[in-house]
């Protein structure tokens, strides 16, 4: 009886993982598109590829045009947010200090403590 509690729940669990996929070509712009609906009267249906790639390759490029900014300005930029990094590190620290004194829970010491650790790595990136 256990058994069949326990199965009917992960049988559930992967009906989502055998929907079907539809491929189909987008004729505006001819682009394929991969969906779980049908396509629509009027769409070209296409034959799903053997190997779909789950992301295109992305390239990123810089324009000549791209605005920089000058030496003196980013430096008072990092030091503003370094300040700001510090202030909220800072009032981190004390909010895990008054949870551990309050006696909160186990994932609000956790959220304070990865909260330290992500702000402390961002403070190390700081040039």
């Amino acid at each position: 009886m256990i058994r069949a509690c326990l199965l009917m729940p992960m049988l559930l669990a992967l009906a989502p993982a055998c929907a079907e996929i539809h491929v189909r070509v987008d004729p505006a712009t001819g682009v394929t598109v991969l969906s779980n609906m049908p396509p629509r009267p009027g769409d070209i249906a296409a034959p799903l590829p053997s190997s779909v790639p789950l992301r295109a390759p992305v390239r990123i490029t810089a324009a000549a045009d791209f605005p920089k900014v000058d030496r003196k300005t980013q430096q008072a930029r990092d030091i503003g947010r370094r300040a700001i990094l510090e202030n909220e590190l800072a009032s981190e620290q004390q909010a895990l200090t008054t949870a551990r004194e309050h006696g909160a829970g186990n994932d609000a010491l956790h959220r304070h403590a990865a909260n330290l650790a992500a702000l402390r790595r961002e403070l190390r990136s700081i040039r």
